[in-house]
């Protein structure tokens, strides 16, 4: 039992668009987690310059303070 053809365009039109919100969704999603992990991949490198940099002052200031002396 078909309902009216005005009806099952609507619903037709409703479900279309129902399917490109869930892609769109799902395609955010997708780029959150991306967006996540390239966050924490550029945290850690800071942190490893950070601590090659502090590496690098510790040895100067090492050599200072022998040429000081």
């Amino acid at each position: 039992m078909a309902g009216p053809p005005v009806l099952e365009n609507e619903i037709a039109q409703l479900e279309e668009r129902i399917q490109r919100l869930l892609a769109a969704f799902q395609q955010a999603r997708l780029e959150r987690r991306r967006a996540l992990q390239e966050r924490d991949r550029l945290v850690a490198l800071n942190n490893e310059l950070r601590k090659r940099i502090e590496g690098v002052i510790t040895r100067i200031r090492t050599l200072e303070t022998e040429h000081d002396g």
